[in-house]
């Protein structure tokens, strides 16, 4: 696991309110990935299934819906999740 989480990129998952985008930390890299739900095209259904495949251990969702995402709410998401 990197030593660093991109927290930025954490915090803009948490506040976004768009119901067709998911967001999934990646362990391996720090960084979010967004999905949008509504698209099927080869190259997000690609995504997706990477994603899935690896959920619980390389990939954790972030849910969004919190406006005033801050920073105390992306530590408590990643203790939540314990990371």
């Amino acid at each position: 696991m990197p030593a660093t989480y991109n927290r930025a990129q954490i915090r803009a998952a948490l506040a976004q309110n768009d119901p067709a985008l998911s967001f999934y930390l990646d362990l391996d890299t720090g960084n979010v990935v967004q999905i949008n739900d509504t698209d099927t095209s080869p190259e997000v259904e690609t995504l997706r299934n990477q994603v899935m495949e690896g959920y619980g251990e390389r990939y954790r969702y972030i849910p969004g819906g919190n406006p005033a995402a801050d920073d105390a709410a992306v530590a408590a998401w990643m203790e939540t999740e314990g990371i």
